[in-house]
């Protein structure tokens, strides 16, 4: 009877798993508009049309944060991933914002390589979270660790192939600063998608 007469929960579960497609989507537009430089107009206004509605998702969740008595997890976790989402998503925006104006022709595979990983990252941190809304184990953490691995060893790679176009006399120095400036970029963005995952790690092994 007592049950009965709590108030609801909002969904949280419900937006955090919308925020999180969000999350992946722009990641797929960000590897397609990676693979086709020389016309990134499509891919670039998706994720700015993405990017507007998770800036809607999170402002609810803390919405809801603010006048839940009841929330299904901890609600510093759900806190947590909230904002790790949302500052992802941010920059993915970022970047694509990047990689658009500054009027590269094609991309460096390294970078290509890049968007892929990270691609793979954004569909873990997916799983884990499917796998935390209906409360089984879910954490990756080594599948994760081996796809951050991966990621620093590409962004290593790029910035050698940098490095030696900057020895070769025919060598593009803006081009060079361009690509090395997005590089940074893309830096900054994994270290926010390592953030998400693990936000909802420490969720999954608190509540789990």
């Amino acid at each position: 009877m007592f049950n009965s007469l709590l108030p609801k929960g909002a969904p949280f579960f419900e937006l955090l798993l919308q925020q999180n497609q969000i999350l992946c989507t722009v990641a797929n537009e960000l590897a397609a508009l990676i693979e086709r430089l020389d016309n990134p107009k499509d891919q670039r206004e998706k994720i700015l049309a993405l990017e507007d509605e998770a800036d809607h998702i999170y402002l609810t969740i803390t919405k809801h944060l603010s006048q839940s008595f009841l929330t299904p997890i901890d609600r510093e976790d759900i806190l947590h991933i909230n904002k790790a989402q949302e500052e992802a998503i941010d920059l993915f925006n970022n970047l694509s914002t990047r990689l658009s104006f500054l009027g590269f022709k094609q991309a460096r595979v390294p970078m290509l390589q890049l968007a892929k990983t990270v691609q793979a990252m954004t569909m873990l941190t997916r799983s884990m979270l499917v796998g935390l809304s209906e409360k089984r184990d879910s954490h990756n953490t080594r599948e994760f660790r081996t796809l951050r691995n991966e990621c620093e060893m590409l962004l290593s790679t790029g910035i050698a192939e940098l490095y030696e176009l900057g020895k070769a006399t025919d060598g593009s120095v803006l081009e060079i600063i361009k690509w090395s400036r997005t590089y940074d970029r893309m830096e900054k963005l994994i270290v926010y998608l390592v953030e998400v995952d693990e936000a909802v790690e420490e969720a999954v092994l608190k509540h789990v």
